[in-house]
């Protein structure tokens, strides 16, 4: 892919790649920044992450993430539009723009936790994305809520972003080291924490943490570094979920469920994201059963 001409990602009227707008900064890390911007092209909002690729590993990584995103079509997934190079080792991925909020904001306007029906439509639209991330090869393993956008474009509309760490199940060759651990502490599962092989059922754990903190406004295992990493490994993981209020009124059956995504060990889980997507629906809608379709 052509290289554009130096440009300075601060600059609101730069152009990337040939075709697309960057204007104003929506976030930023330790990595790069998020910028609001409009393809030239149909002039449609866009959104442009921009990083600078300082160490050997970045490259690849990067590269990793918007190969991972582009081939991943699901509607809570967001999607990669297009990616490529600017001079002086700046990167830049462009995706589709989502109007919203990260879900960790949203719980904090509301103190921290959500409705449980809320929370678990939200989840369920998590989870089905995963599944198609883990159906297309893919396994996120850094699922947390700042990498969850909530739309406001419709009602409770959750798409997963960052897929900046992601590990491929087609057997290329991993940008990580073995025993190299990558991820969020609060959210990892024990065999990631162990710098063991990951799958699928250490997403539906971050998962299950996830939807843990949205219902009791904490996760399940406290503390932190070594202390946290202590209470996920000595134990077989939380029987229930805590009922710190009177309005914390979810039915025993998504206790349940969120208690087995959150096992030590992965064969005592849900073997997939579906499953679990599966149980959470039959809870809003006891009763019925469960659609037979993945997608």
């Amino acid at each position: 892919m052509a290289k554009d001409p130096p440009q300075s990602p601060s600059d609101r009227s730069t152009i990337v790649l040939g075709r697309y707008a960057l204007g104003a900064m929506l976030g930023s890390g330790a990595f790069g920044s998020v910028h609001k911007g409009r393809s030239l092209v149909g002039d449609k909002p866009v959104a442009v992450k921009v990083q600078r690729l300082d160490g050997p590993e970045h490259k690849p990584r990067f590269e990793r993430e918007a190969q991972s995103l582009a081939r991943i079509i699901h509607p809570h997934v967001v999607r990669v539009l297009d990616f490529g190079y600017l001079e002086g080792g700046v990167a830049v991925v462009v995706m589709e723009f989502v109007e919203g909020t990260s879900l960790d904001l949203l719980a904090a306007k509301s103190g921290g936790t959500l409705p449980w029906r809320e929370a678990v439509r939200l989840m369920i639209g998590v989870l089905d994305g995963l599944d198609a991330a883990h159906e297309a090869g893919v396994i996120h393993r850094d699922v947390k809520p700042q990498n969850i956008l909530v739309s406001t474009a419709t009602v409770s509309s959750a798409k997963i972003i960052d897929f900046g760490i992601a590990r491929p199940t087609d057997g290329s060759k991993p940008i990580t080291l073995k025993g190299q651990i990558l991820g969020s502490l609060g959210y990892m599962a024990p065999e990631q924490l162990l710098g063991n092989e990951v799958d699928a059922r250490s997403d539906v754990y971050a998962a299950g943490c996830v939807l843990f903190e949205l219902l009791c406004g904490r996760l399940p295992f406290v503390g932190v570094g070594m202390k946290l990493v202590a209470a996920k490994l000595q134990t077989e993981g939380p029987a229930e979920i805590p009922r710190t209020s009177p309005n914390h009124d979810w039915p025993n059956a998504l206790s349940t469920i969120v208690a087995r995504t959150l096992r030590r060990k992965p064969e005592y889980r849900q073997a997939s994201a579906y499953e679990v997507s599966m149980e959470l629906q039959s809870v809003l809608r006891p009763g019925r059963s469960p659609p037979s379709s993945r997608y």
